[in-house]
């Protein structure tokens, strides 16, 4: 079974559970999210969407930029979907696994983003809960500061100035 196949099916079921059923918009959404290939600001993906319709000549219409919103604020709510603030007004979005989250690298320069391999937090919080008896329940962090490249593109650029 295909990770898109396993993330829907984990939904769905969380969803029945519940006694829900995943609208016809979020499904989109999900399969729209887990097909790009970098995280989207809900207006991307609405344009990635409405492309997509028009490349394959689909004759339902893709979904607006309210559903849109709405599908990626229950995704998130489901632990499918993570938005990520990059400093600026719109958050990006992207699939993970249920239970899961990721931490990114931000370039202040290029704006490029480098997922972390692992949580460096966990060890943080257990100290938190030793230390100051307070239990996270949940954390953010993204980093930002300057690439490789465009430190070496600085120096570059420095060295030629001489």
């Amino acid at each position: 079974m295909g990770t898109m196949m396993m993330i829907r099916s984990k939904l769905e079921s969380k969803l029945v559970g519940a006694r829900k059923s995943l609208p016809k918009g979020a499904k989109a959404v999900l399969s729209a999210l887990q097909q790009a290939p970098e995280m989207l600001s809900a207006r991307d993906l609405s344009f990635r969407m409405k492309l997509s319709h028009q490349a394959h000549d689909d004759k339902g219409k893709s979904p607006g930029l309210t559903t849109i919103y709405r599908s990626l604020e229950l995704l998130t709510r489901h632990g499918l979907v993570q938005a990520v603030s990059f400093g600026d007004q719109e958050k990006r979005y992207e699939v993970v696994e249920p239970g899961h989250h990721n931490h990114h690298l931000v370039c202040k320069s290029c704006g490029n983003n480098i997922k972390l391999k692992e949580c460096l937090l966990e060890r943080l919080e257990e100290t938190i809960l030793q230390e100051y008896g307070f239990s996270v329940s949940e954390h953010l962090l993204e980093l930002f500061g300057t690439c490789q490249t465009c430190q070496l593109a600085k120096n570059i650029n420095n060295t030629d100035r001489r």
